[in-house]
């Protein structure tokens, strides 16, 4: 997901309070021409000399058609005569919006130089169209990477595909939705969609599809083509059959899985430890209590049409009811 609203730069355009009349004839003369308008209930108070910004009360700033709202905004700036924004941040009931993304949390902190935003505290979320993204400790996203980066019980989940990959860490990886040539034009660029790629899953990850679940130490899940690879410790898990080993890929949509004792293209260090596994017998009677068994797990484990492990259904039903 591109974070093009946080491209406070440049031009302040200020709807309510007062504000210091050098400051914004030094925004004026920036080269940016499109302006960031703050709103706010109660104030919006630039202070120059503390080089800042501060609206109050519902605060909205907007440029363009995307859009951070909280309960309080602030704007920092360089010293001297050619102000510059160096950073903003938003603290309580944050919400961050571009026409097709969502954003949630109680702080935000965005740095211009580095062009990265930081997402802290309760009801930590991005939505997507096709994706959304939860975490308990923050979520981060570098816009010129292209990367987003959620810790702590982290879970991104993909309605459409009934997929899901969860992981103390994950790094997710963003490019364009649509199939037409890269953008060449900088304004163009910041206008396209993206969706998720590819993400890097790390400690204690776990990945389930409509029709099995495989965990093990870290992972790399690649959207387009549903296949996971799972290193270390690794649990392939399809109905009430069980396999163990070093390393798997397993299609999440077709269910395929191929388990191996280590990587094939990297050598084995150290001694080998054997795949292991409990594959049940299928006879008719046992055929039949599986089949009923499974409808009452779907049942117990899915929401609006999505199948997940119990632990990836608490965490899709929590960020649910903070909505």
């Amino acid at each position: 997901m591109r974070n093009k609203f946080f491209y406070f730069s440049i031009f302040l355009f200020v709807r309510a309070s007062f504000c210091h009349a050098q400051i914004l004839d030094q925004l004026n003369n920036s080269k940016d021409e499109s302006p960031i308008i703050i709103e706010a209930d109660e104030s919006v108070v630039c202070d120059e000399m503390a080089n800042k910004c501060v609206a109050t009360g519902n605060a909205k700033a907007q440029k363009a058609t995307n859009t951070v709202y909280g309960d309080v905004l602030t704007l920092y700036f360089t010293e001297g005569r050619e102000r510059e924004i160096t950073s903003m941040t938003a603290d309580g009931h944050v919400r961050m919006e571009t026409p097709t993304e969502q954003a949630f949390g109680d702080h935000a902190h965005y740095d211009i130089k580095l062009d990265r935003v930081l997402m802290t505290g309760g009801n930590l979320k991005i939505l997507t169209p096709k994706e959304t993204i939860t975490a308990r400790d923050s979520i981060e996203y570098w816009h010129t990477e292209n990367k987003g980066i959620a810790r702590g019980n982290a879970v991104a989940v993909f309605p459409e595909k009934e997929e899901l990959v969860q992981a103390d860490t994950l790094v997710a990886y963003f490019k364009s939705s649509s199939n037409t040539p890269e953008k060449s034009d900088k304004s163009e660029k910041d206008n396209e969609k993206l969706a998720i790629d590819r993400v890097e899953a790390e400690g204690n990850m776990l990945a389930s599809g409509p029709k099995g679940v495989v965990t093990g130490d870290r992972g790399i899940y690649t959207a387009k083509s549903h296949i996971v690879e799972v290193f270390n410790n690794v649990k392939v898990t399809q109905g009430e059959n069980v396999i163990e080993g070093g390393y798997a890929r397993h299609n999440l949509n077709t269910n395929v899985a191929e388990m191996f004792t280590h990587p094939p293209h990297v050598s084995q260090e150290g001694p080998k430890k054997r795949i292991s596994g409990i594959i049940l017998p299928k006879d008719a009677k046992k055929m039949k209590e599986g089949e009923k068994k499974s409808e009452t797990s779907i049942a117990d484990n899915s929401k609006d049409g999505q199948i997940f492990p119990i632990s990836a259904k608490t965490k899709s039903d929590a960020s649910s009811q903070s909505e």
